[in-house]
């Protein structure tokens, strides 16, 4: 059942990164019925499995809603990420869960795709400016310009989905999708 679960969450990531590529969305109807595969999937192994699954989901949504609440990602990216909770259930320890190890991973390749993206576009300084602003005047965002660097649309769901695929490799390698940390 472990290479369906792996097929699953690779499929869902892959498909992910071309919808975000090509029309910057992830849409619903690749992350809904990915939702409701992960509890069926798991809910086949019995009980335990349907409640790990749905500990992956409520665990992926507790972290995430943060995110979506303050603006800084967008419900396709939440969903993304709350599927892979349900599709790999509830990591034992909690740290250790699927879903959380593939969002750091894809925020850590998101900040190296944005920087590439800033430099790519000649608005690293500017951007580094505005940043430099920001913190000096006791973290007040105020972002006036439409036009902003730091306002450029990024296809997340592609650094998320490449975090999905480093994650999913470690789980295969080491047995946890972050074999650094201990648990």
């Amino acid at each position: 059942m472990d290479w369906f679960v792996n097929f699953l969450v690779a499929s869902v990531s892959l498909i992910a990164i071309i919808t975000d590529a090509r029309w910057h969305k992830i849409p619903n109807w690749l992350t809904f019925p990915a939702i409701a595969a992960g509890f069926l999937v798991n809910a086949v192994s019995g009980w335990e499995g349907l409640i790990r699954s749905i500990g992956g989901f409520a665990f992926a949504l507790a972290f995430m809603l943060p995110f979506f609440a303050l603006d800084l990602l967008k419900a396709g990216d939440v969903k993304l990420v709350v599927a892979w909770g349900t599709i790999k259930g509830l990591g034992q320890p909690a740290w250790q869960s699927f879903a959380l190890w593939a969002f750091l991973y894809g925020a850590l390749l998101g900040g190296v795709m944005s920087i590439l993206l800033l430099t790519c576009k000649k608005a690293l300084p500017e951007t580094w400016r505005r940043v430099q602003g920001i913190l000096l005047s006791s973290f007040r965002l105020e972002l006036d310009s439409g036009s902003s660097p730091m306002k450029m649309p990024m296809p997340y769901g592609i650094a998320l989905g490449l975090g999905s695929f480093l994650a999913l490799g470690l789980e295969i390698w080491f047995g946890h999708p972050c074999p650094f940390v201990i648990g």
